[in-house]
């Protein structure tokens, strides 16, 4: 018994320096609060609001005030009322839904885009290179109709219901284009080519929409899970690193 204490006690230190290691990524630390807050949701809500809030206050404190685009929102805004007033409540809560979808993929996409250019992978950002960023979020927005209705935060959220046919073939394309993504980034990092950061970006970015809408576990845990995950990369968290060079 006592000499499994060891082993056990090197385990978690193991474990601990994993945790802190990717926290201290930039595309590790938000993944990591984007899972604590979508877990929190799922066994204690107050507890996710806390974590909301907390990364919310950092990216108030820590980011310039930014001008808010009322014209952007003007269309969405529209749509939910045209539909919200031919179907209801919950289908101008999907319309919602969809389009916040649509925004946080878009971010997405563009954050790649953008380190694909800072570590000079121009290649990388066009539209075919990206696909597989679009097709693993519409295979959780398919699922999602299919599953349909929903209830988000206490309000119903309808879709209009789609075969499971669409759904397979959502899901078929997905796999098989991030598959291709996979087996080409693991080709760069065995000729010593692979540019990490956008690569490590869009890993977080199909982990966390395929965990939050793909595996149809709960919808508003998969909200607060990007909303945390957004507010993250709003406001980077920092983890101070030891100084190799530093002299006593």
């Amino acid at each position: 018994m006592t000499g499994r204490i060891p082993a056990l006690r090197a385990a978690g230190a193991a474990s601990a320096g994993v945790v802190l290691r990717l926290a201290s990524t930039r595309a590790g630390a938000p993944l990591l609060f984007a899972f604590a807050a979508g877990g929190a949701a799922l066994i204690a809500p107050p507890l996710a609001l806390i974590i909301v809030a907390f990364l919310a206050s950092r990216v108030l404190f820590r980011t310039e005030p930014k001008r808010i685009d009322l014209a952007a929102l003007a269309g969405p805004l529209f749509a939910a009322l045209i539909v919200g007033a031919f179907v209801g409540l919950e289908g101008a809560i999907g319309v919602l839904f969809a389009w916040r979808l649509f925004v946080d993929t878009r971010w997405s996409v563009n954050e790649a885009q953008r380190l694909a250019i800072a570590a000079g992978r121009p290649a990388e950002t066009s539209f075919s290179a990206l696909a597989h960023a679009w097709l693993t979020p519409i295979y959780g927005l398919t699922l999602v109709a299919y599953t349909a209705p929903h209830m988000v935060a206490g309000l119903p959220l309808d879709l209009p219901h789609l075969p499971s046919l669409v759904v397979m073939i959502a899901g078929a394309l997905a796999l098989v284009a991030t598959a291709d993504w996979m087996l080409r980034r693991a080709a760069d990092w065995r000729l010593g080519e692979l540019a990490k950061a956008p690569a490590a970006h869009l890993l977080t970015h199909h982990a966390l929409f395929l965990a939050a809408f793909g595996l149809s576990i709960d919808i508003s845990a998969g909200l607060v899970a990007l909303l945390a995950w957004r507010l993250s990369h709003a406001a980077p968290l920092r983890v101070a690193q030891p100084s190799l060079t530093a002299v006593p």
